[in-house]
């Protein structure tokens, strides 16, 4: 039912200026309270708190966003209390600078948390909204919405063309924040850029996938996304060197580079185990005889890669598997741009491995290489995508959503054995059961 000063209306408003403002300051009211009862669960399950502001409450003013022009100030009251309370209840950073604002605004693919500000998107998504729905408009002004048929071809048209532009906002804004913001974060913000580096955050918390994470597990992940120091962590590690992120994830006191390795290895071998036969853990290499190796190749007797299996590329066909995982900003990464990064390390080890493999194994090698902020290397990314084929046909399900399970799941994984490595207790020397006094320590039993 109308009034004169305006009425709701399919989810928006009729209206004068000041009864729009009216009824916008009403649901303001109701999603500024939204956002700080969500910002009160962060404080205990701040993966669940982000997964629903992320997944469920932004949704809330979408809608009327893309029916409702010039609202973009009566917006203003969320965009605070999201900077006062809910970004410092989900990432346990306080205060939130303005740099780390613009970029938590970046969708999580482009480095940040796709926490928009919703101030700076109100008018574009309306304008979006009505290049999509232009043909409509044009029925409704001309009174033909009974003979109105949309045509599908000029919506996706429209569609592409408002995606395309979104995504050149988007690319403009983070060109803009890497051109003002120091020289760490650029590097930091490439390498979350990468493919399925940020996946973690874009998937929900199911239990039974291993995608959940505890308090302290999920906010130190977000400080380690951007490099910043961890609270309650020793400033000097066990080993006698300056503790900081970059140095936990490279020091091999506690076992912990290994533990990364590892797990990933293992996850590996359980989704091959799926698909190939004759999967083999840490399978030891025949021997070198007479074969005419390159320089660089390994001649150990003893040689182990990680994985074997047979029939992943071709039936019976063997194939090798060995994994590393790097970490990017360690001295000898750090100069070094991405790509030629990983290809230095894929072509390390095929230089060792890969004759060998193919002279005396009459086998395939693949080197899987990732990095410890969730970068797959090239080599590794075709590997993946062919175990998602096989998958795909042994599941009898989708590919693109096979492809986007072993991305989650490899990233999680990693993820998780990071996170032991920045926080997990390091000795600094192991006791040697030989210089213990066993009979004294009878004794006292006794």
């Amino acid at each position: 039912k109308g009034t004169a000063d305006g009425h709701r209306y399919l989810g928006s408003f009729i209206k004068t200026e000041k009864a729009t403002e009216s009824y916008f300051a009403t649901k303001v009211e109701e999603w500024v309270q939204d956002i700080k009862d969500i910002s009160t669960a962060a404080s205990s399950e701040p993966q669940l708190a982000y997964a629903g502001f992320y997944f469920g409450i932004t949704k809330k003013w979408n809608y009327l966003l893309r029916t409702t022009p010039d609202i973009a100030t009566l917006l203003e009251p969320i965009e605070r209390v999201i900077v006062d309370n809910l970004l410092p209840a989900i990432t346990g950073i306080t205060p939130v600078s303005e740099t780390l604002r613009d970029t938590f605004a970046l969708s999580p693919k482009n480095g940040g948390l796709g926490i928009v500000n919703p101030v700076t998107i109100a008018d574009s998504e309306y304008r979006f909204s009505t290049i999509i729905n232009r043909d409509l408009v044009d029925a409704i002004l001309e009174n033909k919405c009974e003979e109105f048929n949309p045509d599908s071809q000029s919506i996706l048209k429209a569609k592409k063309e408002c995606k395309a532009m979104k995504t050149k906002m988007e690319e403009d804004r983070k060109f803009h924040l890497l051109n003002t913001s120091s020289a760490s974060l650029r590097r930091q913000i490439a390498l979350l850029s990468e493919k399925g580096a940020s996946s973690w955050l874009s998937t929900l918390p199911l239990k039974n996938c291993g995608f959940v994470l505890s308090k302290q597990q999920f906010q130190d992940g977000l400080r380690l996304r951007y490099n910043i120091p961890l609270e309650g962590v020793s400033l000097e590690c066990a080993c006698g060197k300056s503790n900081s992120i970059d140095h936990a994830l490279i020091c091999k006191l506690g076992g912990y580079t290994h533990l990364r390795h590892n797990h990933l290895r293992d996850t590996l071998f359980n989704l091959l185990d799926v698909v190939c036969k004759d999967v083999v853990k840490e399978p030891q290499l025949l021997p070198v005889t007479n074969e005419h190796l390159p320089r660089g190749t390994t001649l150990k007797q003893d040689a182990r890669l990680d994985i074997s299996c047979r029939g992943f590329y071709s039936a019976l066909d063997k194939t090798f598997i060995d994994v590393r995982v790097l970490h990017p900003n360690s001295q000898s990464n750090l100069e070094k741009p991405l790509i030629s990064m990983y290809r230095c390390h894929e072509e390390e080890k095929k230089t060792k491995y890969l004759q060998r493999i193919i002279q005396v194994e009459k086998a395939n090698f693949s080197p899987f290489v990732m990095s410890t902020t969730g970068g797959i290397a090239p080599e590794a990314t075709a590997f993946l995508k062919k175990l998602a084929q096989k998958l795909s046909a042994k599941l009898n399900q989708s590919y693109p959503n096979i492809m986007g399970y072993l991305r989650r799941k490899l990233r999680f994984e990693l993820l998780k054995t990071t996170l032991m490595a920045v926080r997990g207790f390091r000795k600094t020397r192991n006791v040697k059961i030989s210089e213990l006094d066993l009979n004294l320590i009878d004794f006292y039993i006794r």
